[in-house]
C-alpha cells in the first residue's frame, strides 16, 4: 500500500515561489526560445543540472520490472547521450497516444516514480538545511474532484503553468496525497534554495538544479539513470539531435 502524507490546505501566500518567476526562462508562444531548455523547467543560479530518466517497464514471466533507456537503446542499435528522448531511442512514434512498444509500458510522464523520488530524497536531504521545510508545488490541471475543491485558492503562476503550492518535510514528496488522489509534487524545493526538482507534467525524466557536489551524486548513484545536462539542453520532443525520429 502506498504511503499517505496529507498536507492540509494548499497556502494562501505563494510567494515561497516567486523566485522561480524570476529565474525561469520563458518557453512556448511569445517566447524568442526554440523548444523546451532546461532552464525553462529549474531555475538558473545553480552550479549544475542532472537529468534522471523514468524507467520504462519490460513484461517478463513474473511481471513487469524496470528497465533503464541505455538497455532500450541497445535493443534497438540508438545512441545513449544526456538529452536522449525516448521515443527516439526506442524507436517509437513521437505522438504519446501511438506508442505501444511490444516488450511493455513507456516511462511515466510527469510522476515521479516512488523508488526514484525516495533515491533522490535520501540524496537531497543532505544537501540542504531545511530539510523538514520545503515547497512542494502541484499542477493545478488534474482535473481530480480534489483539485477541482481547491478552484478559488491561489496559485503559483509560472509559464504556461499554475501550481497549489503546499509546505511540508522533504519525505512528504512520494506521499503527497489529497483525499483520494496521490500524486509527487511537479516542483519541490526546500526552503533555503539548495536545490529545485522539477518534473514537467509532458516529459518522462525529472530535472534537479543544485550544488556541483549534489548533481554529482544523483549521476553517480547506481539506482538512478540519471546524466548532467546543460541548462540551455532542448529538452523537448525534438531535442534529441543524434538519434533519428521513427519514420
Amino acid at each position: 500500500m502506498k504511503r499517505r502524507w496529507d498536507p492540509g490546505r494548499p497556502l494562501t501566500d505563494v510567494s515561497p515561489g516567486h523566485w522561480l518567476q524570476e529565474r525561469l526562462w520563458a518557453w512556448g508562444p511569445g517566447s524568442d526560445r526554440k523548444g523546451l531548455a532546461v532552464g525553462c523547467l529549474v531555475p538558473e543560479g545553480f552550479e549544475r543540472y542532472a537529468r534522471v530518466l523514468h524507467p520504462a517497464w519490460r513484461q517478463t514471466k513474473a511481471g513487469f520490472e524496470p528497465v533503464r533507456w541505455s538497455e532500450i537503446a541497445s535493443w534497438t542499435g540508438r545512441s545513449v547521450h544526456p538529452l536522449m528522448q525516448f521515443h527516439r531511442i526506442a524507436n517509437l512514434p513521437a505522438f504519446p497516444g501511438h506508442r505501444f512498444p511490444s516488450w511493455g509500458n513507456v516511462p511515466s510522464e510527469g510522476e515521479l516514480p516512488v523508488a526514484e523520488g525516495d533515491r533522490l530524497i535520501a540524496i537531497l536531504r543532505a544537501h540542504t538545511t531545511t530539510p523538514d521545510r520545503c515547497y512542494l508545488a502541484l499542477w493545478e490541471g488534474y482535473g481530480v474532484s480534489e483539485l477541482n475543491a481547491l478552484a478559488g485558492r491561489p496559485r503559483l503562476m509560472l509559464p504556461h503553468r499554475a501550481y497549489f503550492l503546499f509546505s511540508g518535510p522533504i519525505d512528504a514528496v512520494t506521499s503527497l496525497s489529497l483525499g483520494d488522489f496521490q500524486h509527487p509534487p511537479n516542483l519541490w524545493w526546500p526552503e533555503d534554495h539548495a536545490w529545485c526538482v522539477a518534473t514537467e507534467i509532458d516529459l518522462s525524466e525529472t530535472y534537479v538544479a543544485a550544488a556541483e557536489g549534489c548533481a554529482n551524486q544523483v549521476v553517480v548513484n547506481p539506482d538512478l539513470e540519471a546524466y548532467l545536462v546543460p541548462i540551455d539542453g532542448r529538452v523537448d520532443v525534438d531535442g534529441d539531435v543524434v538519434n533519428p525520429q521513427t519514420p
